[in-house]
């Protein structure tokens, strides 16, 4: 059985308010000389002596522990680098200030606002936060303080925070850049394992209206993590001569699909992502991408986190970083002018 406080306090010969004084800094009318402090710490390393910290977590309702929400959180042991930048964002803003981290691939759909609130997370950090009025009724109850990545502000103010990129912006550069190089027909593939995605959501709505505004029709499918339709889709002769995947994963799976059915990047199309991490250095050719600043979204979405626990707001409930776009191999002027535009 493990060594409780009383019997350190017995075996120091010392009352157990004193023993707690020295080993837990608890009891400030509590006065005990450096000499018999010193003495109840030998007595306690003798017993090797443990405190309780789920005990001490249960008198302080102090856990130093902090919940990282992902649905559809995918591998990082190779190919999109998303997550790692993601996850190296979070842990540099968390370690440094002696905080722990919980990853949790989803709340109980029933009963989130229990998980949230059984004392084990002092705050989360939610990843993709679905755009319904069952999020919104969550992030309204929750005893504690929640900070949104990936996700617009909803129009009412709440207790949460948002931090997003501008995914608009974002779209609009890769739209600008395919235009500029000649492109008037341009597929946005999405995925169908990210339907709930907000960024997903966000991006195809702006790819719409930047298509929109150029009078061009803004052709959108969607497409399996493997890319499988990619064939009988090039099979029907598309009118196509670009694409953009929602995200980095998205355009690289278009960008494997492309070799595998003998399909020359650029020259018959030009590819873009979303994210711009290292993984597009990687891929063959390299991939053009809008760059959202990942890193630095995760490190000021846990800060504001840290800051919401102790009791600080900021003045705005919403963050938006602005995108770039960053030009690599897989982009080109049209050279097919005899696709049907």
């Amino acid at each position: 059985m493990p060594i409780t406080i009383r019997e350190v306090a017995a075996a120091a010969g010392v009352s157990p308010a004193a023993a707690s004084k020295v080993l837990h800094g608890r009891g400030d009318s509590v006065r005990v000389g450096a000499e018999r402090a010193a003495h109840i710490r030998k007595i306690a390393l003798d017993l090797n002596y443990r405190p309780n910290l789920l005990a001490r977590n249960l008198r302080t309702g102090r856990t130093h522990t902090v919940g990282l929400v992902f649905e559809n959180f995918g591998s990082i042991a190779g190919g999109p680098l998303y997550y790692v930048d993601l996850l190296e964002g979070v842990a540099s803003t968390l370690f440094p200030q002696h905080y722990r981290l919980t990853i949790l691939p989803e709340l109980p759909g029933g009963d989130a606002l229990s998980a949230l609130g059984d004392g084990q997370l002092e705050g989360v950090v939610w990843c993709k936060l679905a755009r319904d009025e069952a999020a919104l009724k969550i992030i309204h109850d929750s005893p504690i303080p929640i900070v949104a990545m990936n996700a617009p502000a909803p129009e009412d103010p709440t207790s949460a925070v948002f931090v997003s990129c501008d995914n608009e912006g974002g779209i609009e550069l890769a739209v600008d850049h395919l235009w500029e190089l000649g492109h008037r027909r341009i597929l946005f593939v999405r995925e169908q394992e990210e339907t709930t995605s907000p960024d997903q959501m966000a991006r195809a709505e702006a790819f719409k209206a930047a298509l929109a505004r150029r009078e061009a029709p803004a052709d959108i499918q969607t497409w399996h993590w493997y890319g499988d339709e990619f064939a009988g889709w090039m099979a029907s002769n598309p009118p196509h001569t670009a694409v953009i995947g929602w995200s980095e994963r998205c355009a690289g799976m278009v960008l494997n699909q492309a070799e595998k059915n003998g399909v020359n990047i650029p020259e018959r199309l030009s590819v873009i992502g979303f994210d711009s991490t290292r993984f597009c250095e990687t891929t063959r050719p390299r991939l053009t991408s809008v760059c959202q600043p990942v890193r630095e979204m995760a490190r000021h979405a846990t800060q504001t986190l840290l800051d919401l626990i102790q009791g600080s707001r900021p003045e705005t409930h919403s963050f938006v970083f602005p995108c770039t776009l960053d030009v690599r191999d897989s982009t080109a002027p049209n050279s097919y002018p005899q696709v049907k535009q």
